[in-house]
């Protein structure tokens, strides 16, 4: 069958052919020739015998090694050139003798019909291989130059090994590698004693290119960029250099040949890119000294993810020990870094688990926006009961004499950055372990004052916490790194532009999309060594998350609010008790109590149309919001913000409108149903962030709202399944993200009693009728008892910080 399909393409093609007029009698061989050809198509001619005969002589043997079973066959190796030499193509034959031997000799071996086969198959590997019809000192033996071995390593060799032969050859590829810059560092040891360890440390310093695992020095580039096609041999495959890449290597190189020392600050900074363009991408660094050992374990070598320590309640997940091995690595290199995990991830534990297994090193101070102060303590009494905690802040707050010996008694010390800066200077004269900033983002701004004055408390180590690392560009995460490590990384103008891409000739960050992915680059290039950066994107982060994470947000008590709320429970202790219509007596406790729930929301919500003043500075909730709203933000997500008083969330929605600068509406039952569709199907369709407030009795139901995965339930209700209902607005069929929940608490207030409620610790008859049926039957002290300010508990605070955090 296969005959009888090449016999039909040889005569279609036969027939194709456009040959001369066919020669009656062919005499002689260029006739008989011509008459072969002219007759390919069938026609027949006649010819002499001798010239004929020779002619069908060779085309047989022409023909043998494909028609016959060849009893001997050659073999083509090309040898790689030595110093400056060329490459070196030989052909052997096998088969004349028991060992391959070159063509000469195989030539002329006294088999003739060997020999023959030999002539044979050189003539048709001559016709493939161009370079072998070159004239040489020997046949079968011919120095190639780099574009004839490329073109056989790449092509030919396989045409070859399609006609039988056999081909050795070194395997090439075609990818071709980038190259990119390497730092050898030798630490210099001082005369007479230790050199300097750390960011101060000394080292001679050399520079290469390396391509995979060859290490080309200015020398070896100069004399490859001289040839036509430089190839060279890369983790054993020989591959093709661009010469652009050559120059780009040599330039770079030239760039740095009188840098010969540098500190450890400085190779570090190469390291991560922020020492001048790189050709592609990080600087390797090689050799010895205290940056080569910081980079190596960061990157070839990360730290062992560690679980939680003895005494600590509950387990990490797995990126959370991850964490806790990345920050015990800062604690060995006495470095600082930035913890950068998205909202929800569990900063706060996991810095709690590090503080309870180093407690021993000396105390921690942390600072926070007074809205998550409440947090802190509540998390680190959850978490590790063992740690002595002990709360910087309000009037009560110890003074400068005596905190340095309260401060030596503590293992961690919680404050506020409003109080840090008023008490900096007693601050600055304890001998803390570490300094912890929680909400990193409010030191953004580095000549601020709060940033200014907190530099200047010194500690061994300084961690911040942030989720959102890089919200208007990397201005925000060069003030955060510094801050952690004061000049390791450089000038912020050299930072930006270098981890932007300017390579030191831009001016400014780019926008848009570039400025998102140079931030990203920016975080992969610190990751895991001045920054550990993690987010629900990750996939296998996203599979350790459960599908919804409820997050209990202790806020602070502004002096205003903790002045209305006393006014409101004294008025209800000298009117409630007193009235004789039981039925009076009960709506006056009921009264109080919503309005001692609007005042922990804000004191506009319970004063209403009778305050006018601006919503800013004024309530602790209202501040942990705008926290919260600016991280989703900062991620490009969505957030519902749930309230059981409609007119309140107005005014709410307005404040978010000026904080976001974008439209923010206000769901409620006194809107037409037109209206209140047109709102839901305006945020489904929104692409980008976005929040919006609803009330919780006309959207706590019924509504499908999957476009956001955060939810914050601003005030609370003694009926849990009523809230329960509010966050599944979001958590529910076609949601693609876990649902964080967010519930908002004032410590020591009616909020706390219904909180209390809801998560079942106590029941509502207990918690205002110790001994009665009814709310009419409460008397003075009961109702001071269920509803008063705990002052052990509350937090207050009047927000100065955050004031002058957001005018600048």
């Amino acid at each position: 069958m296969l005959d009888t399909c090449v016999g039909a393409v040889c005569q279609a093609g036969a027939a194709r052919l456009v040959a001369p007029a066919t020669i009656p009698v062919a005499r002689t061989h260029h006739d008989v020739r011509e008459a072969v050809l002219a007759g390919l198509a069938g026609r027949p001619f006649e010819a002499a015998t001798r010239p004929a005969a020779e002619l069908a002589d060779r085309l047989r043997r022409w023909a043998a090694p494909v028609t016959t079973e060849a009893t001997v066959g050659l073999t083509v190796r090309l040898e790689p050139p030595e110093r400056d030499g060329g490459w070196l193509l030989t052909v052997e034959a096998t088969g004349v003798e028991r060992t391959p031997m070159l063509i000469e000799p195989a030539l002329a071996t006294p088999s003739r019909a060997k020999a023959q086969a030999v002539e044979a198959q050189l003539k048709r590997l001559e016709r493939l291989l161009e370079p072998l019809r070159r004239p040489s000192q020997r046949r079968g033996v011919v120095i190639v130059d780099s574009d004839e071995a490329w073109d056989l390593m790449t092509g030919t060799g396989q045409a070859l090994v399609a006609a039988g032969f056999e081909v050795r050859i070194p395997t090439a590829s075609i990818r071709r590698p980038a190259p990119r810059l390497q730092l050898s560092a030798d630490a210099f040891a001082a005369a007479g004693g230790p050199s300097l360890a750390g960011a101060h440390q000394l080292s001679a310093v050399r520079w290469s290119v390396v391509l995979g695992d060859l290490e080309l020095d200015a020398a070896a580039i100069a004399r490859l960029a001289k040839e036509a096609r430089p190839l060279v041999r890369v983790g054993g495959r020989w591959v093709e250099l661009d010469q652009v890449d050559l120059k780009a290597a040599a330039e770079a190189l030239a760039e740095r040949a009188a840098i010969t020392e540098l500190s450890g600050a400085a190779i570090l900074r190469h390291a991560v890119g922020l020492e001048g363009g790189t050709l592609g991408g990080p600087i390797s660094v090689q050799g010895s000294g205290w940056a080569v050992d910081l980079v190596r374990g960061a990157t070839e070598a990360p730290p062992e993810p560690l679980a939680a320590p003895d005494g600590f309640i509950g387990e990490l997940r797995e990126y959370q020990a991850e964490a806790r091995g990345w920050l015990r690595f800062l604690d060995t290199a006495g470095l600082g870094g930035c913890l950068a995990m998205d909202m929800g991830l569990g900063k706060t534990p996991t810095v709690i688990a590090h503080l309870l297994e180093t407690r021993d090193e000396g105390p921690t101070l942390v600072i926070t926006p007074p809205a998550v102060l409440g947090n802190w303590k509540a998390e680190s009494a959850r978490f590790a009961p063992g740690l002595r905690v002990h709360l910087h802040h309000g009037a009560g707050r110890v003074d400068a004499d005596d905190l340095e010996g309260v401060a030596e008694k503590a293992d961690v010390v919680l404050t506020t950055y409003g109080t840090a800066v008023r008490d900096v200077e007693a601050l600055a004269a304890v001998g803390w372990r570490r300094v912890v900033v929680d909400e990193a983002q409010t030191i953004k701004n580095p000549s601020s004052e709060t940033a200014r004055q907190l530099r200047r408390i010194p500690a061994p180590s300084r961690i911040a916490l942030t989720g959102t690392p890089i919200e208007n560009g990397l201005g925000d995460l060069w003030a955060i790194v510094d801050f952690t490590n004061p000049g390791l990384v450089g000038p912020r103008q050299a930072f930006v532009d270098q981890l932007s891409g300017a390579g030191g000739g831009g001016v400014g960050a780019p926008a848009g999309r570039d400025k998102e992915a140079s931030g990203e680059a920016a975080l992969r290039a610190l990751n895991g060594l001045l920054v550990f950066r993690r987010t629900k994107a990750e996939p296998a982060i996203a599979a350790e998350l459960p599908d919804k994470i409820d997050v209990l947000d202790h806020c602070a008590m502004t002096a205003e609010q903790v002045g209305l709320y006393q006014a409101v429970l004294d008025r209800l202790l000298a009117d409630g008790p007193t009235a004789e219509d039981p039925s009076s007596r009960k709506g006056n406790v009921l009264a109080a109590i919503t309005a001692l729930k609007q005042i922990c929301d804000h004191p506009a919500a319970y004063l209403g149309d009778e305050d006018d003043r601006p919503l800013a500075g004024r309530s602790g909730k209202l501040a942990r919001l705008e926290e919260l709203v600016e991280s989703v933000f900062a991620a490009g997500e969505r957030m519902l913000v749930f309230t059981h008083f409609a007119r309140w969330g107005e005014r709410l929605a307005t404040r978010l409108a000026e904080v976001t600068g974008q439209p923010v509406a206000c769901y409620h039952g006194g809107l037409s149903r037109g209206a209140r569709d047109a709102i839901i199907a305006d945020f489904q369709a929104l692409e980008g962030p976005g929040v919006l407030v609803l009330s919780i009795k006309a959207g706590g139901a019924g509504l499908n709202l999957t476009a956001a995965n955060h939810v914050v339930l601003y005030d609370r209700w003694w009926n849990p399944a009523v809230e329960d209902q509010a966050r599944d607005r979001a958590w529910r069929i076609g949601q693609q993200n876990a649902v964080i929940s967010h519930r908002l608490v004032c410590p020591g207030t009616v909020d706390e009693r219904v909180e209390e409620v809801v998560a079942g610790k106590r029941h509502i008859a207990e918690l205002i009728l110790p001994a009665s049926s009814s709310l009419a039957d409460l008397g003075a002290e009961q109702l001071r008892s269920a509803l008063g300010i705990r002052p052990d508990a509350i937090i207050d605070d009047n927000l100065p910080a955050t004031t002058v955090e957001a005018a600048a």
